[in-house]
């Protein structure tokens, strides 16, 4: 069956390890496009920082964003899809995880400010400070992060050094919570850099694309998902084509997924060329 959908990641995959979209996979992007491909981007990021991908390659779809809890238009005007945690599965999460406030981030679908809402603390880290740099307006401090749990709660991110997040994800995992909710990971050993979303059960950058494919009329078979971490795992397993970049995670690898070069050699680009339709 033809291709009719692609889904890219962005970080580790499209974009190479400097954060920069090669020149070679943004032709081959536009040459889908041309072609009549919807290519959608399906990201753990926040929807403000995967819409200056998505706007740099001038793609006129929906955005999957958090790692399937939020699809949004283009403009960020209209909530297409969203997955909310429940009021108090996120306040025993907080609870169980309140040793671990530098690395804790909410994340409302809120239009006022208040849209990434952190303790205090996470002032001592620094990994945490970068991230939030990058849209300081949408930034509210706070010494009670329950308080702010609302009912458009997306997820409750740990972000930080990845020796931390490996123990982060443990206690998780040892809590008792992994019936009510979704865990996903995406972990940078060469960045000492992990993140760490819980998210409603429900959640998964795979159940989104599959809700955004059927939303076009798209069954499985029509679609190529290409990823390399961790939080991918879904979306590559639903898509009729999922193909890894070289640089993936070893959980991904021996799957049986298409393998294309890496995100520092134009991998997007090849697996459009090789295995497109």
């Amino acid at each position: 069956m033809r291709t009719q959908l692609v889904a890219l990641d962005i970080d580790g995959t499209l974009l190479d390890s400097r954060g920069e979209l090669p020149d070679g996979n943004a032709r081959a992007v536009a040459e889908a496009v041309r072609r009549g491909v919807k290519v959608i981007l399906v990201t753990g990021r926040r929807w403000g920082m995967a819409r200056r991908v998505s706007a740099s390659l001038n793609l006129p779809f929906p955005l999957i964003v958090h790692n399937g809890a939020l699809i949004k238009s283009p403009n960020g005007a209209s909530r297409v899809f969203g997955c909310f945690i429940n009021r108090e599965v996120a306040v025993e999460i907080l609870g169980v995880t309140q040793d671990y406030l530098p690395y804790t981030v909410l994340h409302r679908d809120v239009t006022a400010d208040g849209q990434t809402v952190v303790h205090p603390s996470c002032l001592d880290n620094l990994m945490m400070q970068n991230y939030l740099r990058q849209f300081p307006n949408s930034v509210l401090e706070t010494a009670s992060l329950p308080e702010m749990v609302d009912p458009e709660l997306i997820q409750v991110m740990f972000g930080g050094e990845l020796g931390a997040m490996v123990k982060i994800e443990t206690h998780l995992r040892n809590s008792g919570l992994l019936d009510r909710i979704k865990l996903t990971k995406t972990y940078y050993p060469e960045r000492n850099l992990g993140i760490v979303d819980v998210l409603h059960s429900n959640c998964s950058k795979g159940a989104a694309l599959q809700f955004l494919a059927a939303s076009y009329g798209i069954c499985r078979e029509g679609v190529m998902a290409i990823g390399d971490n961790h939080n991918d795992l879904e979306m590559l397993q639903f898509a009729g084509i999922g193909v890894t970049v070289a640089n993936c995670v070893d959980e991904l690898k021996g799957r049986g997924f298409r393998e294309t070069s890496s995100n520092n050699n134009c991998g997007v680009a090849e697996a459009l060329r090789n295995f497109l339709d």
